[in-house]
């Protein structure tokens, strides 16, 4: 997942997942942004939020609420680029 763009229907809150995420960002093998179609729970909402506040030069965009059309429509190989106004586009 390191670098790649991970895109999930949504997660549920597990207090390792938060931890999970930021472990995989202060080692540097983070995803290069999480996509959601529906809601990222607080619990890994905050992994990603204090890996940003934590580690320095680590920049993990997570954007959810994409709807079902967008993990229906994104598939491997494709670019993604996230705004920084949050605009997902895929190429």
């Amino acid at each position: 997942m390191a670098g790649k763009a991970l895109c999930l229907p949504q997660t549920i809150g597990s207090t390792t997942g938060g931890l999970v995420l930021y472990c995989a960002c202060a080692m540097e093998r983070n995803p290069a942004c999480m996509l959601f179609s529906g809601y990222i729970d607080s619990l890994a909402a905050a992994g990603a939020v204090l890996a940003d506040v934590w580690v320095d030069g680590v920049s993990m965009p997570v954007v959810d609420c994409l709807g079902d059309e967008f993990l229906q429509y994104v598939k491997d190989g494709m670019t993604v680029t996230v705004g920084e106004d949050g605009v997902v586009t895929v190429d």
